[in-house]
């Protein structure tokens, strides 16, 4: 995730699907923004322009369906509104959320992480939000822009729920995509137990969900889910790989 993002209709999704989450299991949901700088990442990354698909606000079909959020994500159609801290300082959504602001550096990323973990220690439910998702091949400065296998491991270890955002492929169906991620994550003992869930957006994004906690039960995460769909029909959709 990087801030000049922040507000963008990948969030909007983000903050409905959490939020929606946090009230139906009673539960706070840690979310790792997995904060990065398009600095460290290099010029390339800096040229990018891709993070202002925001006329969803102008749709009232969408906007409505939390008029509340769609309100405060308004506020960041201005470039210079768009400050991390102030947001999740002022934001409603801090009831239903505790979020971990930290940037990513990639010299002491294995820090970052570890402060994460510590962070996170009362949560069980946690939300990655990197910018591309996981990868066999991440390394270098692009290995900001994704979650690292060994990461969704200690999570796992820590009896932790994890829910992670991946962009879709511009060059393979979605459903062949999702199932090599599927591969990937079991070659490394992390099982898909639940749906994902696939964001209608262009390009489209998907929930990926790993791991188990004692104290939520797979049938009501399961429920949770269908009653997402449910709620936000045409926005959203459940696959099974």
């Amino acid at each position: 995730m990087q801030e000049r993002y922040l507000g963008d209709i990948h969030d909007f999704y983000k903050f409905l699907f959490v939020k929606h989450l946090a009230i139906n299991l009673k539960v706070q949901i840690g979310l790792n923004w997995f904060l990065v700088d398009p600095k460290s990442i290099g010029k390339p990354e800096m040229k990018k322009n891709d993070g202002e698909k925001r006329n969803y606000l102008n749709n009232p079909k969408i906007s409505s369906f939390d008029e509340k959020l769609s309100l405060e994500l308004n506020d960041l159609i201005k470039k210079k509104n768009r400050n991390l801290e102030n947001f999740t300082t002022k934001t409603h959504l801090k009831k239903f959320i505790k979020f971990y602001n930290e940037k990513i550096v990639r010299e002491e990323r294995k820090l970052w992480f570890e402060k994460s973990i510590n962070f996170f220690c009362k949560n069980k439910i946690i939300f990655l939000d990197p910018d591309n998702g996981i990868t066999k091949k991440a390394y270098g400065r692009t290995s900001l822009k994704y979650v690292l296998i060994d990461e969704l491991k200690s999570y796992q270890s820590e009896e932790k729920i994890v829910i992670f955002t991946q962009f879709q492929s511009y060059n393979k169906s979605f459903s062949i995509y999702l199932s090599e991620i599927k591969s990937f994550l079991k070659s490394n003992g992390l099982n898909l137990k639940y749906p994902i869930l696939r964001n209608r957006t262009s390009p489209n994004t998907f929930y990926i969900t790993i791991g188990q906690s004692e104290r939520i039960c797979d049938q009501k995460l399961l429920s949770t889910y269908r009653s997402y769909k449910k709620k936000f029909n045409g926005l959203v959709e459940l696959v099974t790989i």
